[in-house]
């Protein structure tokens, strides 16, 4: 995959500024963003607009759709408290594991795989979409998050309209 360097101008008051000696005016349009095989362009799509401003933030940008999680388990730290979400298919070390009992999770994040316990707290209601980020990370959205999406807002997610 090639990576493509990312640009972000900001639309000033003024009609013209420099920004790293490049001249631009304010009627230049930035709505076009590109990383890697993706491209993002302004959403009139408020979750979209969250996501980009998430990426965009960490640096950290979506590889590839997995798809939607067959089951996904909703998990507690127990040291911290913090619920995290993993692909029961791929993370965990029970199949069917009861709630409140402590579970291994097997994360592997690029070609690493760190082994944790959680206290499970049931399944996900709802589906889950998955996509692999720069990081080796997984992103997660629930199916409502991503019912806010636009058909082109999606096709840059690599999902289908």
């Amino acid at each position: 995959m090639s990576v493509a360097e990312m640009n972000i101008y900001p639309v000033g008051s003024t009609p013209e500024f420099d920004i790293d000696g490049e001249h631009h005016t304010k009627y230049e349009d930035y709505s076009v963003h590109r990383y890697g095989d993706f491209v993002f362009q302004k959403s009139t799509s408020k979750n979209m607009n969250k996501l980009w401003s998430h990426f965009h933030s960490k640096q950290n940008y979506p590889e590839f759709y997995i798809g939607i999680a067959k089951k996904m388990a909703i998990c507690k730290c127990p040291k911290t408290g913090v619920e995290e979400w993993y692909n029961a298919e791929r993370c965990l070390s029970v199949q069917q594991p009861a709630i409140g009992s402590t579970i291994t999770v097997n994360d592997k994040i690029k070609d690493k795989v760190y082994c944790r316990d959680f206290v499970f707290m049931g399944w996900a209601k709802t589906p889950v979409h998955e996509w692999t980020m720069q990081n080796g990370r997984t992103l997660q959205l629930e199916q409502k998050f991503v019912d806010g999406l636009l058909p082109q807002d999606r096709r840059y997610l690599r999902m289908k309209a």
